[in-house]
């Protein structure tokens, strides 16, 4: 009788990690692990405790995982770096140590460990973080590249649908501000590409499938600010942005943001994979999702 393979997925009730989920359930046995929004089929793990992540390993006895916990927030990551580490680096450490050589570790990184100033990025271009997320996916990619069966998929902003309206992340985030009457900006000087976590979820199964090590690039192809996504959202959902002002400044933050950090996608074409979801199609599948 062939074993099928145990597949352990981190970060599992987050929006990609929701995705990730549904796709490879059909690869094998899926253990999602999640921490702070734990749910059904939902293994309660705190990543940033060693024993506790050495328990689960001798427990769940992976054949594949796919690592995508983390602080995603680049303000929180800024002003709280010990804390970061905690989650963005020090598992993947542990992974590295307690995953015996054989079994794939595919870590999801960003498109933030570029300073947007060369777009579009290769594979093989050199990294240069602007901010202390960035810096810390460096320092955990350096990890898994050591890796035979380490791959890594650098990805951009995500949307999508999350388990509720209001964990639907940019979507969400995005047509609150426009529903709300007080006058405000929004970023127009930043490149974005939101990309489907669908979409994503696919490529990861498809890395897994090819038995793919090594960096791979994956993004929409659609680039634009904040305010150019959110005039298409209020087109979408019949809202009027009069309120809205774009910002070509650049909205402040507290942790520096890239400019453009469009990531090519040629690599990832040439194995096979070409779907590319367009914005508008993902985000009108989202609101008549929750409508």
């Amino acid at each position: 009788m062939k074993h099928e393979k145990n597949i352990l997925i981190t970060g599992a009730s987050g929006l990609l990690g929701s995705s990730l989920r549904v796709r490879l359930d059909g690869l094998g046995v899926v253990t999602g692990v999640a921490h702070s929004t734990p749910g059904e089929r939902l293994v309660p793990v705190d990543l940033r405790e060693a024993n506790a992540l050495e328990a689960l390993l001798k427990e769940a006895k992976p054949d594949v995982v796919v690592h995508s916990a983390a602080y995603r927030d680049p303000d929180f990551c800024e002003d709280h770096r010990d804390e970061a580490f905690r989650l963005n680096v020090a598992p993947v450490e542990q992974f590295c140590e307690l995953l015996p050589e054989s079994v794939p570790l595919l870590f999801i990184s960003s498109d933030y460990v570029f300073d947007g100033e060369a777009a579009p990025y290769s594979e093989e271009d050199e990294r240069h973080p602007v901010n202390e997320y960035g810096r810390l996916k460096v320092k955990a990619e350096d990890l898994v590249l050591q890796r035979a069966t380490g791959s890594v998929l650098r990805i951009p902003l995500l949307i999508g649908a999350g388990p509720t309206w209001e964990t639907s992340g940019f979507i969400y985030k995005t047509l609150a501000k426009i529903q709300d009457p007080t006058p405000s900006s929004l970023d127009d000087a930043g490149i974005r590409f939101p990309t489907w976590t669908e979409d994503v979820a696919d490529v990861a199964a498809h890395i897994l499938g090819i038995e793919g090590s090594g960096i791979y690039h994956y993004s929409s192809l659609e680039g634009g600010t904040k305010y150019r996504w959110a005039l298409e959202l209020a087109d979408l959902a019949g809202l009027s942005m009069e309120h809205i002002s774009p910002d070509r400044e650049g909205s402040p933050t507290r942790a520096v943001r890239p400019g453009n950090t469009q990531l090519a996608v040629d690599k990832i074409r040439r194995t096979g994979l070409n779907r590319f979801t367009r914005f508008r199609e993902v985000a009108r599948s989202v609101l008549e999702g929750f409508a």
